[in-house]
């Protein structure tokens, strides 16, 4: 992987350690399927393909921040996950959006010549080429598909792209409409970044440093040089005989006005890796962006650079100097705007990265890693609109729904492991509450009172929930390995571990737990439970089935190799026989799982992206796309009810109905609705004083009869005081109440 894509040191536990889960490559640390080289092409048609049943419905396309260039007349094109986004700084405080175009992949680089934009774009989607002549409406020029690119730099009619691993590859852009690939050279090392003058080609090579060529004849380029750099090189420029190499510590300059005899000038030491830089309009100042932030930096005397200024906000991936403003993407802050002095002047916020998702009614909550939780509303999963946003520390990793409390946890080990908020409002969330999980927090499971968290190292740890606004430590117990996942059945609990397999835990007494058995079976992500078997998202595997009926003898059925790599793991609970999987390569894969034994790979739906996170309800089907986003798909072969036995089609309810028994009650109620048709529901219980006591039921439901309990708690789980109750089931066409009345 491209450095300019490597993840801050708090965020490697969660997502540089999996990529080990599969092969790698040696150079860039990219992780890659055993069977498919170094580059991950989109995943072939297969048998029994049902592309036709899986219908994408939106894209929520914001995401994360690497890329800015300078157009024509103060505008800045720039990356919000798979948006291309056109900003008019002519106010630099007050930039102004123009138009946007949607990438199939996220772009690693871009150059502007004139009013073209090239684009070196992800996950086999080449070479993309813009006309920006009118910023509101871009229009394709052309493109070139099917090679995974790092870099481009263009003169004339060649185009110079770094592969990685591969090489460059050399592009002919003599009609730009359809470029055509001329051949790719090796290079020594990882080629992540290029530059080109005249006929020489400069190649920023990982560990290798800087590498040096002639392509005279492009389909016989020369290796002239290569140069140390200060750790591993991502990005070059040159100017006037000098060029410039940003690598980990932060740019190194070499005097190359002899290609083939380069001399090392001067250093700069930004404290941290750098990505990229650029010249600015005077000529003694570039600009540098890197993990410390903005840099400007004097170099006047290539031999001995100086910094002059840095800007406050870190996570620089790319920088431009727009004229009147200096700009930085930012990877999880979005577009900043600074003014000569480096003090900002407008911040255009991007959406961070999609981690984890969980779908609750017509609710979506989104875990941005980079710190929060999206809140969407899906009522038209065509049109999603954004809620709000919930404050976590950052690194947040997983989330739940219990109720009406939503559960956030987080691996930056900052004394806010756990979050708790009130989401009764999903659009005015209450925060009510954050608990030291004393650890790198990934994951989480709550049923009733008991949360467990699934934390690192740590292990798992259990928490007492029932008053949401002072969670209560029950136990720990830790394994030697790091727990990614974990998920309750009853009094067991499953943990998934990346490099301890698969463990079951008895938690009868949530402050002892104690372990039943541990299956070392490698590179495990996550997991997700239905009938006693245990679907794992499996890091080298793909797919593992597990019996668990017996927990203290936990049996793989069977195992999938998708050839991919596995994050995340959800079956379908409506009577259809699916299991959807997150993957790092394709996206979103579907399986088909009507014989637990022998499970079968139907389909592939690529993501702009990495697939990190994935969850299901009612037909829906949503993946978090990493640094691109959400997609929301609908199931078409979902059946709304579970098949019976015999074919005889239930009959409707001819009206909406809600019933409770017993009544009186004491401790609980069984509360009866009956819809006559499918929409969504809502179950509310409200005080004699019309309070709010407690959401029970706020989902999609099928035309027929369901029910839901009320223990007679609240929705912090307090026991309520005897009394009568208002009963209120609200649906899009009509609502019913009835009274219940608690005896204690």
């Amino acid at each position: 992987m491209n450095p300019r894509y490597l993840i801050p040191l708090a965020l490697v536990l969660a997502i540089a350690l999996p990529c080990l889960a599969a092969d790698a490559d040696p150079l860039t640390g990219e992780p890659t399927p055993a069977s498919l080289g170094s580059l991950a092409p989109v995943a072939p048609a297969l048998p029994g393909d049902r592309d036709d049943a899986l219908i994408l419905l939106s894209h929520i396309a914001d995401g994360t921040s690497k890329s800015v260039r300078p157009l024509p007349g103060n505008v800045v094109v720039w990356q919000n996950g798979a948006w291309l986004i056109a900003s008019d700084l002519t106010s630099p405080a007050a930039p102004v959006e123009l138009g946007r175009y949607l990438l199939t992949a996220q772009p690693s680089d871009m150059q502007v010549i004139g009013s073209t934009l090239y684009v070196a774009l992800r996950k086999t989607s080449g070479l993309l080429i813009l006309d920006y002549g009118d910023p509101t409406a871009p229009a394709l020029v052309g493109s070139l598909e099917g090679y995974d690119l790092l870099s481009v730099a263009v003169q004339g009619d060649r185009a110079y792209c770094g592969r990685g691993s591969p090489g460059v590859l050399v592009v002919d852009l003599s009609d730009p409409t359809q470029p055509t690939a001329i051949t790719t050279f090796d290079t020594p090392g990882s080629a992540n970044g290029t530059d080109v003058d005249g006929d020489i080609v400069y190649v920023a090579m990982g560990t290798s440093g800087l590498g040096v060529y002639d392509v005279t004849d492009p389909l016989a380029p020369v290796f002239l040089a290569t140069m140390p750099t200060s750790g591993f090189c991502t990005y070059v420029q040159q100017r006037d005989g000098v060029a410039y190499a940003c690598d980990g510590s932060g740019l190194s300059l070499f005097d190359v006005s002899v290609p083939a005899a380069p001399t090392p000038l001067g250093t700069v030491n930004a404290g941290g890796s750098c990505y990229e830089m650029c010249f600015t309009g005077n000529p003694s100042v570039v600009f540098l962006a890197g993990l410390p932030g903005l840099l400007s930096v004097m170099v006047a005397n290539p031999a001995s650079p100086i910094v002059l200024n840095a800007s406050s906000i870190g996570n620089a991936f790319s920088c431009a100097d727009a004229g009147t403003a200096a700009v930085m993407a930012s990877r999880y802050t979005g577009l900043h705007v600074f003014d000569g002095g480096f003090d900002q002047l407008a911040n255009v916020p991007n959406a961070g990265f999609a981690m984890k998702l969980h779908l609750d009614g017509n609710e979506l909550y989104v875990a941005d890693l980079s710190g929060g939780v999206l809140v969407y509303d899906l009522t038209n999963p065509t049109a999603p609109v954004r809620l709000t946003e919930v404050p976590t520390d950052p690194n947040c990793q997983d989330v739940a729904i219990a109720g009406d409390i939503l559960y956030a946890v987080n691996s930056n080990n900052t004394g806010t492991g756990l979050g708790l908020t009130d989401v009764s409002d999903p659009a005015a969330p209450v925060g009510l509450s954050i608990f030291d999980t004393a650890n790198q927090s990934l994951g989480l499971d709550v049923v009733g009172d008991l949360c467990v968290v699934a934390n690192g190292f740590g292990g798992l740890r259990t928490v007492n929930v029932a008053d949401p606004l002072a969670p209560a430590l029950l136990g720990d117990v830790a394994f030697g390995a790091a727990i990614y996942d974990v998920m309750l059945d009853g009094p067991v609990a499953y943990a998934i571990s990346f490099g301890g397999g698969m463990l079951s835990v008895n938690l009868t007494d949530p402050a002892s737990p104690i372990l039943i058995q541990q299956q070392m079976w490698g590179f495990l992500n996550a997991v997700d439970i239905t009938d006693q078997i245990a679907w794992v998202a499996d890091g080298q595997e793909g797919l593992r089935v597990v019996d668990i009926t017996d927990p203290a003898n936990l049996t793989t059925l069977a195992t999938l190799v998708v050839g991919g790599q596995t994050r995340d793991v959800v079956r379908s609970r409506t009577g259809s026989p699916y299991v959807y999987l997150a993957d790092d390569f394709y996206g979103l894969r579907v399986v088909e799982v009507s014989d637990p034994a022998a499970p079968v790979l139907l389909g592939s739906f690529p993501s702009a992206d990495r697939g990190m996170g994935v969850d299901a309800r009612d037909g829906l089907v949503v993946l978090a796309a990493g640094e691109t986003g959400v997609y929301v798909y609908r199931d078409a072969s979902v059946v709304a009810i579970e098949p019976g036995d015999d074919d005889v089609t239930p009959e409707l309810p001819q009206a909406l109905g809600l019933t409770a028994a017993p009544n009186p009650f004491n401790p609980r109620v069984e509360i009866g609705y009956a819809l006559p048709r499918a929409g969504s529901l809502r179950i509310d219980v409200f005080d004699a004083r019309g309070r709010l006591v407690r959401t029970l039921l706020r989902s999609e439901a099928p035309a027929g009869t369901g029910s839901v309990i009320w223990d007679g708690t609240d929705r912090g789980g307090r026991a309520v005081a005897s009394g009568v109750y208002n009963l209120r089931l609200s649906t899009e066409f009509s609502v019913a109440s009835r009274q219940v009345t608690l005896v204690r």
